[in-house]
Formats: C-alpha cells, structure tokens, sequence
C-alpha cells in the first residue's frame, strides 16, 4: 500500500500488505508514519472506515 502525493507526483511512504491480511490492517500504520495532519487524504471506499476516519494523524 502506498501513499501518494498527486501534485508532486512523489511516493510518500509504501508499507506491504501480508497475504493473509488487507489494507484496513495497514492503512493506519501508513498514516501513522506520514506527517499529514491538516492535509486533504483520498482514499479507495475500502479505507473508509470509521475507525481510520476518525483517528487524528
């Protein structure tokens, strides 16, 4: 999974996903070593839950 700036088409951080897992597992580590906050972040619907929503990262 990685995290990706658009506008400076830069790759901000990258993290593996397991085989036996998925994103929600590792969406939070991702954001948790970005420096994002105040920053608008999109995401694909599966990383639209609410337990990543509403962390303050």
């Amino acid at each position: 999974m990685g995290a990706w700036a658009s506008q400076n088409k830069l790759l901000l951080g990258q993290l593996k996903v397991d085989e036996k897992t998925n994103e929600i597992i590792v969406m939070p580590q991702l954001l948790e070593i970005l420096s994002i906050k105040g920053c608008v972040v999109t995401a694909d619907a599966l990383n639209c839950q609410k337990a990543i929503a509403d962390e303050n990262y």
